[in-house]
């Protein structure tokens, strides 16, 4: 294992353990150097795969501080504890099927390379799917993943679970996301596979997700039916 990978992996368990409690502000970078024996680009690297996943925050002038996360809040599990997929959430739960829309390799263009953090014309997956619970259309999912980092991907993994295929085939572990919802009038596609109107909006959520290297290895969208999108969020005050 890398060693600013091991150290980030410290860090977060003792945050998720509550060693280092919610808005407490971290050692100076160069103690926590003299602790885990590192130089500071070693350490740098560490806690940048920490602000990705959101659990940690540089304030210009202050330090580092854990941000606001309650873990009562949560059911913290090593494994799944920053994304799920969707079969993961409702295995057991509810019958999932996933129809594969498209699935072809294509060129990055300039947004897909940013968003990736690829160089632009790298061939990356592109992918879309109808997925539907209990027989229900639940949601459209447009998926742009790099070869490079997923290589060898088949329908068959699109049909069932592709985070399943990236951590037990791949043996790469994935550790966050970042989401931003946004909502939007629906096109065609939407009124086909979510039974809206013309004049009907969907809601999308935008991702970015990272595996624990800090490497991105995905870039979608999730377009959900305006009746059947809730998003729930915590704030904690200072």
């Amino acid at each position: 294992m890398v060693k600013y990978i091991d150290i980030a992996d410290d860090i977060r368990s003792k945050i998720i353990e509550e060693k280092y409690t919610y808005g407490q502000k971290l050692p100076y970078e160069y103690v926590l150097c003299v602790t885990y024996h590192c130089n500071k680009e070693t350490m740098k690297k560490a806690l940048d795969i920490l602000v990705k996943e959101g659990l940690i925050v540089r304030r210009r002038g202050a330090g580092t501080f854990v941000k606001d996360y309650n873990p009562s809040m949560e059911s913290p599990n090593k494994s799944n504890y920053f994304t799920k997929g969707l079969t993961e959430r409702f295995a057991g739960i509810k019958k999932i099927d996933s129809e594969i829309i498209a699935f072809e390799v294509i060129p990055s263009d300039e947004t897909i390379s940013k968003k990736l953090q690829i160089e632009e014309g790298s061939f990356v997956y592109h992918i879309i799917r109808f997925r539907k619970l209990d027989d229900k259309p639940y949601s459209l999912e447009i998926i742009y993943m790099p070869i490079s980092i997923i290589p060898n991907l088949k329908v068959d993994h699109l049909k069932t679970s592709i985070y399943q295929y990236i951590e037990n085939d791949l043996k790469l572990k994935i550790q966050s996301a970042h989401k931003t919802v946004r909502g939007h009038l629906s096109s065609q596609l939407e009124q086909d596979y979510l039974g809206l109107k013309e004049t009907e909006p969907y809601f999308e959520v935008e991702q970015v997700a990272y595996l624990s290297s800090g490497v991105i290895f995905e870039y979608s969208f999730s377009r959900f039916h305006y009746n059947d999108f809730e998003l729930q969020t915590v704030t904690v005050a200072m």
